[in-house]
């Protein structure tokens, strides 16, 4: 569900509810309520187990299955319309700036190390010349 809003997500997973109760004329199992829309089972039970935390669903386990009730729905309101950032994304940008720094520091390293070498090769070749025409007066 890559909705990436809690708020857009609670009113998926209610309007999934109500058409599949709708359809089948019972409470819906989660398998169905994951396939309306098109996430992992995984993924629609971690939206229920958030919606019943927060009293805006109810479930019912029983024999191997949960089945799906709506129950305060407007409850829903309370809930941000902002895009959640996941952990995931965050530490990726993390990992993205510490890279960058590294990368900047090494660049660094790199000019001072070659200015270095352009100060030691001209050392040498001053020393060389005036080595050579000090032969050269000989």
């Amino acid at each position: 569900m890559n909705v990436n809003s809690p708020y857009k997500e609670a009113h998926l997973m209610v309007a999934a509810v109500r058409i599949l109760e709708y359809r089948h004329q019972s409470p819906p199992n989660l398998e169905q309520a994951a396939g309306m829309l098109c996430v992992s089972i995984e993924e629609a039970g971690r939206l229920c187990r958030k919606l019943v935390s927060m009293g805006i669903i109810e479930t019912l386990e029983k024999s191997d299955e949960i089945r799906l009730f709506i129950g305060n729905h407007r409850l829903i309101e309370q809930i941000p319309d902002k895009a959640e950032k996941n952990q995931l994304s965050a530490e990726l940008e993390k990992f993205r700036r510490q890279k960058k720094a590294e990368r900047k520091t090494i660049d660094e390293l790199r000019s001072r190390q070659e200015a270095k070498r352009k100060k030691i090769n001209e050392q040498i070749q001053h020393q060389l010349k005036s080595q050579m025409s000090k032969d050269n007066k000989s």
